[in-house]
């Protein structure tokens, strides 16, 4: 059988490179029916580079799509690509869930994203700030907002084109052990990004392999609960976001600010790292999206995550369940009740985090798995 090429185009930002694309660096060392080539976008030339499959990954993310000349844009990019390549597939790794691009949606064979609500007909919905929770806050809050931003709304029904890839979960996280890997973990990020640019993609994938290796021995490992500090990391702000985006963040802020259990400021990373495995919970409001980097970083410290609620979306891996995360209400109104649960739960808290590290685990063992799966599923 003769192989299928598939050409994956992306950015060289450090959630495209350490993030989106590492079950593809995975995978590419495997042997399948498909054969990888990736390509920075700033040398990608259509005309040029040849494949059966297209992955394009994030193209249009800074695109502002209220904006008539920014969809004409995409839709003539997209068309021209359909022209030259078998399949394409357009990988839509945004944080907010309630964002897809469904108007390119006739044009590309396949739609990736990182997660969807559960309730599709939500879809119909415009909310503002592009998100269901910054729509949620502004509204119970009568908030006002220098951003008057809408996420496109359309009709979800049948649209089986899109698949739920993963989300910022499967990628390289440190963990705090003392490797100059980990110490250094934002400079070798950074680097790996410009190692993306020029295309030295055998020592990414020998990086990558070892962050994952690390992350899996961890959460092979077990712990004891006894030895947690019985308090909450909270080190997270609230500016630099729309103020509907943020508001989350700022009210958590402003209800633990007398609690003593939670640490809040700054911290240098080590440090924050070090806390996280020290303290029994991480406190993780939601961000541009709902799922952070944080819910990921709590898992791989053996600590407890603390989350307001996320019944409303299914993604994978999905550390989100019942029995993985302490579930807080939108309005947090049962944040203070968390001091007295970790003081009287220990054997619940314990199960909860064996619970995450376990789907975890299980998720980045799967990982290169998936991204075969999802492209074997390309019609």
């Amino acid at each position: 059988m003769n192989k299928k090429k598939v050409l994956i185009v992306h950015g060289h930002s450090s959630i495209e490179i350490f993030h989106t694309i590492v079950p593809f660096y995975l995978l590419s060392e495997k042997e399948t029916n498909y054969i990888f080539e990736f390509v920075d976008y700033k040398f990608f030339n259509h005309k040029r580079n040849i494949a059966d499959i297209l992955i394009l990954v994030r193209k249009y993310h800074s695109l502002s799509l209220e904006e008539v000349s920014s969809r004409k844009f995409i839709l003539e990019d997209i068309r021209k690509f359909k022209d030259k390549y078998k399949k394409v597939i357009y990988f839509d790794d945004s944080a907010a869930i309630s964002h897809i691009l469904f108007f390119i949606l006739p044009y590309v064979d396949a739609y990736w994203v990182r997660g969807l609500l559960k309730d599709k007909s939500q879809y119909q919905k415009k909310y503002f700030g592009g998100r269901t929770y910054s729509d949620y806050y502004l509204k119970e809050n009568n908030l006002k907002d220098l951003s008057n931003y809408f996420n496109p709304a359309f009709n979800f029904i049948n649209q089986t084109k899109i698949k739920i890839a993963w989300n910022i979960g499967i990628g390289c996280f440190p963990i705090y052990k003392n490797k100059l890997f980990n110490k250094y973990y934002f400079f070798i990020r950074r680097f790996c990004c410009f190692l993306s640019l020029i295309s030295l993609n055998f020592l990414i994938k020998k990086i990558i392999k070892f962050y994952i290796n690390e992350m899996k021995s961890e959460l092979k490992r077990d712990f004891n609960i006894n030895d947690k500090v019985q308090k909450i990391s909270a080190r997270f702000t609230y500016k630099g976001y729309y103020n509907s985006v943020g508001f989350q963040r700022k009210l958590a802020l402003q209800k633990i600010n007398n609690i003593s259990i939670y640490l809040t400021g700054k911290l240098k990373s080590w440090q924050y790292l070090k806390e996280c495995y020290d303290m029994l919970g991480t406190l993780s409001p939601f961000g541009w999206g709902e799922i952070c980097y944080r819910d990921f970083e709590a898992s791989l410290s053996q600590s407890l995550l603390i989350k307001p609620n996320m019944d409303h979306l299914e993604t994978w891996p999905n550390i989100f369940s019942e029995d993985s995360y302490y579930k807080l209400s939108w309005d947090l109104e049962n944040i203070n009740q968390v001091e007295e649960y970790i003081s009287k739960n220990k054997a619940e808290i314990y199960s909860k985090i064996k619970n995450s590290r376990s789907v975890y685990l299980e998720a980045l063992n799967q990982s290169s798995k998936r991204a075969l799966d999802l492209l074997d599923q390309i019609e």
